[in-house]
């Protein structure tokens, strides 16, 4: 078994669509692990900011690999870093032979089956509700994208906190700018004003992993008297315009309007991408892998 940087040849790796050769990225470091000349295990260190807290981590591995790669990334620097991992998974496995873990956040099942009848009638009798308390439901088309990372930050600042603080919004604004023109779908997205034309809460389409789409609550007002009307309203206008293709929306377990809102759906349940723990694992002792392929 061997842990090397990554190459141009190894690319695409399966299951790691992130994954750069390790020569092209500076500071931060991508690597595979080998065994009798085949790729095992693929992992990607991106080194986040001067200031920031931590790097972020993706892994890929075959049962019973990744944990000598995860170590080797582990001990690029005395900066802990995170991953986002799904239970029961090799790279939950990994994880754990590791060790040194600390659950940062989790996210709970988010997986709702669109074309089931309950879900569809579920659906619509959030959007009458949502009429009933002069709830306005909006796609994000009709919103620029400026107006929606308003939106975004708004939410997304308080809701990391806890775990992840933004330390600069303009940058992470800047960050998502970029997602947003490449990954926002807005016929899929949505917003709910009051009678008011205030803004309560949103749906954003912001990914798709693996062909599952991943929406997110965006919790614009979660004070707000009618907060679990529109955002449950907004959820429901994301799974009718998506219907019959699978979704697992994302969300955290501290966040109290989500948790109110995904109790509400029926037959949500665990899937591919949920639930989810970030964990941060700092203090592990191992070799790093130098640009010519030596521990070191």
């Amino acid at each position: 078994m061997t842990v090397r940087p990554c190459l141009v040849s190894d690319l695409p790796v399966d299951g790691a669509p992130w994954m750069e050769p390790d020569a092209d990225l500076g500071e931060s470091r991508s690597l595979v692990e080998e065994v009798d000349g085949e790729v095992v295990a693929a992992g990607l260190r991106r080194r986040g900011a001067p200031d920031d807290d931590v790097d972020l981590v993706e892994l890929a591995c075959r049962p019973g690999r990744g944990a000598d790669l995860l170590k080797a990334l582990v001990a690029e620097d005395d900066r802990p870093v995170m991953l986002r991992v799904v239970p029961g998974t090799p790279k939950a496995e990994a994880v754990a032979v590791v060790g040194h873990v600390e659950v940062m956040q989790s996210l709970p099942p988010g997986a709702i089956p669109t074309d089931h009848p309950d879900v569809l009638a579920w659906s619509h009798e959030r959007l009458s509700a949502a009429e009933l308390e002069r709830l306005t439901l909006t796609p994000a088309t009709d919103f620029t994208v400026e107006q929606l990372l308003d939106l975004w930050m708004v939410a997304y600042v308080p809701a990391h906190e806890g775990f992840l603080p933004v330390k600069d919004a303009d940058a992470t604004r800047e960050k998502f700018r970029r997602w947003f023109a490449e990954r926002l779908d807005r016929e899929s997205s949505f917003v709910a004003r009051d009678g008011d034309g205030h803004v309560v809460a949103a749906t954003m389409m912001t990914a798709e992993i693996d062909g599952v789409l991943v929406p997110n609550l965006v919790e614009v007002w979660p004070g707000h008297p009618v907060a679990e009307t529109a955002a449950s309203a907004c959820v429901a206008a994301t799974v009718l315009a998506v219907s019959p293709r699978p979704v697992e929306f994302e969300g955290h377990v501290d966040q109290a309007l989500y948790m109110g809102v995904m109790e509400m759906v029926p037959h949500r349940s665990a899937g591919v991408l949920t639930p989810m723990d970030m964990v941060r694992i700092q203090g592990v002792e191992g070799a790093s892998v130098s640009r010519s392929g030596q521990t070191e």
